[in-house]
């Protein structure tokens, strides 16, 4: 069994990054690439130069250390195959989250790796009070208004769009769909109050940094209003009434496939 490379954080190092939060919102990230140079060391060195935390080296499988989630990871992602990596950083604030965000991009390019169709960048966003809860599907219906599903075009197989659902999805793609493991919606809920988003990606996805930056404010915007009662939200309950009635207007085969894949990511 592959076991996991811990390195401490070095005591003479100054981080261009701490990962501390310290308001009610907590984030997180990863960044899918393919490393194509035999050795990680220049890479991992560059990594351990930006946050306060310990680095978790894994190129075989996923880390599973307890505090995983609190410690820089290099680690194999077993959807790309290959060459293909992902770092996840700690748990951190929103400002630290953009120090990780241009340092990670820079790297991606210095040492030469590369981002394609198959790769993504995945945001985490939640709360400090575990006890709290966010409406996850005013989440993603005010996403979906906002048009942050689509700005990175057509995604692979891991980044599929829930509201497509109710569109034109053959009944073959729908039983692909239903049988299918693992994460595979751009939007979807990982704990009460604990969304991940997928919908950016693609070729040359890290170059795009101020468009990762803006939309990443958008969802941080919509996440917080999200937090609130969302009934006495107007622009949502007349957003929330159309939608009703695009499902309504669907054959009962559609509707009922769309309450089954949606009900996976958060109950109705």
């Amino acid at each position: 069994m592959e076991i996991t490379k811990r390195i401490p954080k070095p005591a003479n190092v100054k981080p261009a990054a701490i990962s501390t939060y310290n308001d009610k919102f907590r984030f997180g990230c990863e960044f899918e690439f393919y490393f194509h140079n035999s050795s990680t060391e220049a890479l991992i060195d560059d990594l351990l130069s930006i946050s306060g935390a310990d680095l978790l080296i894994n190129l075989k499988k996923v880390p599973d250390d307890e505090d995983k989630n609190h410690c820089l990871c290099l680690k194999y992602d077993s959807s790309l195959g290959g060459a293909g990596v992902e770092v996840s950083v700690p748990i951190c604030s929103y400002d630290v989250l953009s120090h990780y965000i241009g340092y990670i991009s820079y790297f991606i390019d210095k040492h030469e790796a590369t981002t394609n169709e198959d790769t993504g960048f995945h945001i985490h966003i939640s709360l400090d009070d575990e006890d709290a809860e966010v409406d996850f599907y005013a989440f993603m219906l005010l996403c979906d208004e906002a048009s942050l599903m689509d700005n990175w075009g057509d995604r692979n197989r891991y980044s599929l769009n829930p509201m497509e659902i109710l569109n034109n999805l053959p009944q073959e793609e729908a039983e692909e769909l239903k049988n299918r493991k693992g994460r595979i919606w751009r939007i979807e809920r990982r704990g009460k109050a604990h969304v991940e988003i997928r919908t950016i990606g693609g070729l040359f996805y890290h170059k795009k940094i101020p468009q990762i930056y803006k939309e990443i404010e958008e969802f941080k915007t919509i996440f917080e209003r999200c937090t609130n009662s969302m009934k006495d939200d107007k622009k949502y309950v007349e957003l929330l009434i159309e939608h009703k009635k695009i499902i309504n207007s669907v054959d009962e085969d559609k509707r009922s496939r769309y309450f089954e894949f949606i009900s996976s990511i958060t109950p109705l």
